[in-house]
């Protein structure tokens, strides 16, 4: 594998499809919106795979697509067929906010999709639908069902700890004695225009309250790469639950991890805004030499630690790559 300059091995890679989402989610976007990037500015697919190949070649082992919603990029389906026959990548998973997942799920499952990831900020229909700006909170609970009923293992409801909208963990822990999901509390992130301290709740806070719910006990970790603790389930449970303390550094070193924007810069940390721009290596044609030098350079200057998370404030998670 390569290793950045403090000994990390890179191995996992976040790639964005689109910036572009049928929700509208407040602690994502301001209400204005922001500017969406010309088609012409979004990489192609054989630029995807062309990416990959050479990511893969360098140790890269996992993939996840993320957007924007990547769902609403046409022919997803057949993007994740080409990079699932990508020799040397072991693991290919996808984020979603799960609304067109009851009529893909089969044929992204089909098309060699390993794992999924079903965004729910609230189980409360109103609530998901204020924080969303519009959301069905019965079609994404449709979307994830289909993934388990597909046969996708795991499947992972990513819920982001949100003030004012989901702090009581039960309703979600209720979700795991009825499926056999792993729901990861997720510190919310301050990136982008959206200010964090509106939304944000500790991850000591959510702690003491998902104690105050317990007993559990521990889980097996479900597959994947990312920086989850300890995975715990109640009593019984088919599903599973973990903590996730994303705007922390204690994350930091154990970040293995590089992400690729939809108008191809590679981001070497999410909280920084230095991206390396991989456009001039893959038009007019990939060239794949070029490419495994620009990696090369990413993974070089991958900082140790978290940067101030106030010089993040530029592009926002739905232009970066959730």
């Amino acid at each position: 594998m390569t290793a950045d300059s403090h000994g990390r091995a890179i191995r996992h890679v976040r790639i964005s499809l689109t910036d572009r989402c049928q929700l509208r989610c407040r602690y994502c976007l301001p209400e204005e919106g922001v500017r969406l990037l010309d088609h012409a500015d979004i990489l192609r697919y054989e630029e995807i795979v062309a990416f990959l190949e050479v990511a893969v070649s360098l140790g890269i082992s996992s993939a996840r697509l993320t957007g924007g919603e990547p769902l609403l990029r046409r022919g997803a389906v057949s993007l994740v067929r080409d990079l699932a026959r990508i020799p040397g990548l072991d693991d290919l998973s996808l984020t979603t906010n799960g609304l067109l997942l009851p009529d893909l799920a089969g044929p992204l499952r089909d098309a060699g999709l390993r794992r999924v990831n079903v965004g729910l900020s609230s189980l409360d229909p109103e609530a998901y639908r204020e924080i969303t700006r519009g959301g069905d909170l019965s079609v994404a609970l449709r979307g994830l069902e289909s993934a388990v009923e597909t046969g996708f293992r795991p499947v992972k409801a990513n819920v982001v700890l949100l003030r004012g909208v989901n702090e009581d963990p039960a309703p979600f822990l209720d979700l795991t004695r009825r499926l056999p999901v792993e729901v990861r509390f997720i510190e919310h992130m301050p990136v982008g225009p959206v200010p964090s301290e509106r939304y944000r709740v500790p991850i000591s806070e959510h702690r003491t309250r998902l104690d105050a719910l317990g007993p559990f006990e521990p889980a097996e970790r479900s597959r994947g790469v990312g920086p989850a603790e300890e995975a715990f389930r109640v009593p019984g449970a088919p599903g599973s639950f973990a903590v996730i303390p994303a705007a922390s550094r204690e994350i930091c070193g154990r970040c293995n991890r590089l992400r690729l924007t939809s108008d191809g810069h590679i981001r070497p940390c999410l909280f920084s805004t230095r991206e390396i721009d991989l456009k001039p290596a893959l038009r007019p044609r990939p060239d794949a030499r070029r490419l495994a030098e620009l990696l090369r350079e990413a993974i070089a200057v991958k900082p140790e630690g978290m940067p101030d998370p106030a010089a993040a404030r530029g592009r926002g998670m739905s232009q970066i790559g959730g």
